[in-house]
């Protein structure tokens, strides 16, 4: 999604093939041009092999099922690595497979891990704007129990089918996606489940900042409306990029010390996470809400969408070059203005963004086509709409990372601040740094 300010990796390819073992890695026999099924944790059993969904009618496959689990565990381990369990020298670099089998094999499941499905209302089940609308979110907990945080997760069926069907290839090239590290490409199976587990992942790690960072639960997040609930979404976004790095065993830095092929590593984790829509088709299906919302309303819908997608493409860029920093938050500067003759809307102000304290005025403006408040606009034009917002998105990363970078070797005391701003992070969150 971030077009501006890439590294140029083309002379470190090699390099970034190493740092990719962690996050890449695949079957020990496709090395030797073995072929090995995947066997399911179901007491044995042999599942269907992985791939993108096809017929959106099909049931959900038990391997987009392990995914879940899968995604768990990682972040039960990574969780609970302050004591001195066994757990704690598992390498979080190690494949979602490898990963897998030491649980199955030593049955820690029981003991850092509570997975349960969620079937539909029978009364309800074919309403899906009811189910998008009550039924939907999961259910999460972190409760400590003998030293031992349990990572309890609920999954309604709703998001857990539309989740596997909403799935897709994500966008890249295949040095961008890593796949030098998967013999049948974007479709070998394994990099399917990667890119899956790697999506929930991040998922969970959102979920896990509500409720441990900022203590919303999922019976009390109606009492945080409006703004605090877009300052909330903006630092559980940001921590949950931060997380998502630490549960593959990668090192978080905040002033930049990486070098190409370590960058090359994050980038490809962000890349493969973009591959699911299961938040848009929760969307479409309210459309009866949307409906309902006044104009005033979607404008303000369409102002945050948009600053929570530049606010997250701010957080993984920082974040591959080794700029860590506790905040990431995105705002609109200037007055909403409409003409009274034709009813266009727009904002007059510049783009303001806010990392790790610093504020920056990017002198860019948003771009905000007011198409949608309209009426549905066509396929063409949602293209272009969303290519020219990609572009913006990009011209704002751009801006606001330089800047940034600027204030660190400029300002002496910013950056030592900087060095020790994610201390008190890691100590909240009851997860080592390193």
């Amino acid at each position: 999604m971030i077009h501006a300010g890439r590294v140029d990796l083309s002379n470190d390819i090699a390099a970034s093939a190493k740092a990719l073992i962690g996050i890449g890695r695949v079957h020990r026999g496709l090395r030797s041009g073995a072929v090995r099924m995947n066997i399911s944790s179901f007491r044995g059993g042999i599942m269907e092999d992985a791939a993108w969904p096809v017929d959106q009618s099909a049931p959900t496959p038990d391997w987009y099922r392990m995914c879940f689990r899968n995604a768990l565990r990682r972040v039960a381990v990574t969780i609970n690595r302050l004591e001195p369990h066994p757990w704690r020298s598992v390498d979080l670099s190690c494949s979602d497979e490898d990963l897998a089998a030491r649980f199955e094999k030593r049955g820690w499941d029981r003991q850092l891990i509570a997975f349960n499905e969620m079937a539909r209302d029978s009364h309800t089940a074919d309403d899906d704007q009811y189910q998008a609308e009550n039924f939907f979110y999961c259910d999460v907990d972190f409760r400590a129990r003998s030293k031992i945080r349990l990572a309890v997760f609920k999954v309604p069926a709703p998001f857990l089918d539309w989740g596997y069907r909403q799935l897709h290839r994500p966008a890249g090239s295949s040095e961008a996606l890593g796949l030098q590290a998967y013999r049948g490409g974007a479709d070998d199976p394994a990099f399917v489940r990667h890119c899956a587990t790697n999506y929930l992942v991040k998922n969970f790690w959102h979920n896990f900042t509500h409720r441990v960072l900022q203590g919303i639960t999922t019976d009390n997040y109606h009492q945080f409306r409006g703004l605090a609930r877009e300052d909330s979404d903006f630092e559980a976004d940001h921590v949950a990029n931060l997380l998502l790095l630490r549960a593959y065993g990668q090192s978080v830095h905040t002033t930049g010390k990486s070098g190409p092929a370590t960058r090359h590593a994050r980038e490809v984790i962000f890349n493969r996470n973009r591959c699911n829509r299961v938040f848009a088709e929760r969307a479409r299906l309210r459309a009866g809400d949307r409906n309902a919302m006044s104009v005033e309303e979607r404008w303000e819908e369409l102002e945050w969408r948009f600053c929570r997608r530049t606010s997250n493409a701010i957080s993984t860029r920082l974040l591959t070059l080794g700029l860590a920093t506790p905040t990431v938050r995105v705002f609109l500067g200037g007055a909403r203005r409409t003409s009274v003759t034709s009813g266009n809307r727009w904002r007059e102000g510049d783009v303001i963004v806010e990392i790790g304290g610093c504020r920056i005025n990017t002198g860019v403006k948003p771009y905000l086509p007011d198409d949608e408040l309209k009426g549905e606009p066509m396929a063409a034009r949602r293209q272009a709409m969303r290519s020219a917002s990609i572009e913006r998105e990009g011209e704002i990363v751009t801006v606001a990372v330089n800047r940034y970078r600027q204030r660190l070797s400029e300002d002496p005391a910013f950056k030592r601040g900087a060095d020790a701003a994610l201390e008190p992070l890691w100590a909240r969150l009851g997860i080592p740094s390193g």
